[in-house]
């Protein structure tokens, strides 16, 4: 009994330092500059690192799909790969990182041009933590991410099919530490 109290405990202050030292964002683009030809998503935005996202005004943009107009009108989107994930072939992939850590809760997505399937995998320094797959439309969709995966250190989405065929408008994400 005294172990399971100490147990109890101890998970308690876990959670409680958890909640203390991490930030829950819901990360838009609104806060970018608005632009007309995909750019970069800088380092830092969100307290993440994004590797092959790029962000775009869609109404300013010749190359929107239809499910890159569903949001507010003068916000910018995200998507990944740019028009360079053809040189990769069918696959097209973004990575969002944080050495401290970050728990990925939920994420407002579309199809950009057709049907999408999106893989999500979940990793915490190397190690495998999970992934789940979504087949998207060009309507939006909330996608609510396992649980299970706890702390991740890096999360990758890999987008099949035509590149640019995945407008993320927001994500709800923990990020831990500094």
């Amino acid at each position: 009994m005294k172990s399971l109290i100490a147990m109890t405990c101890l998970c308690l202050c876990v959670v409680a330092l958890l909640g203390s030292a991490s930030a829950q964002e819901m990360i838009n683009f609104a806060n970018l500059p608005l632009v007309k030809t995909p750019s970069p998503v800088p380092d830092g935005y969100g307290r993440l690192a994004w590797s092959n996202f790029y962000y775009v005004n869609a109404r300013l943009w010749s190359g929107s799909g239809p499910g890159d107009l569903l949001g507010p009108q003068g916000e910018d989107i995200a998507f990944i790969g740019n028009r360079d994930c053809r040189l990769i072939g069918d696959a097209c992939y973004g990575i969002l990182t944080n050495a401290h850590g970050l728990v990925l809760m939920s994420a407002t997505v579309a199809a950009s041009f057709g049907p999408t399937h999106l893989t999500v995998m979940a990793y915490n320094n190397g190690k495998y933590l999970g992934s789940a797959g979504y087949f998207l439309t060009t309507q939006l969709q909330t996608l609510r991410f396992p649980p299970s995966w706890g702390v991740a250190t890096e999360v990758v989405f890999q987008v099949t099919g035509e590149p640019d065929s995945l407008a993320v408008y927001t994500l709800e994400v923990y990020t831990l530490g500094g």
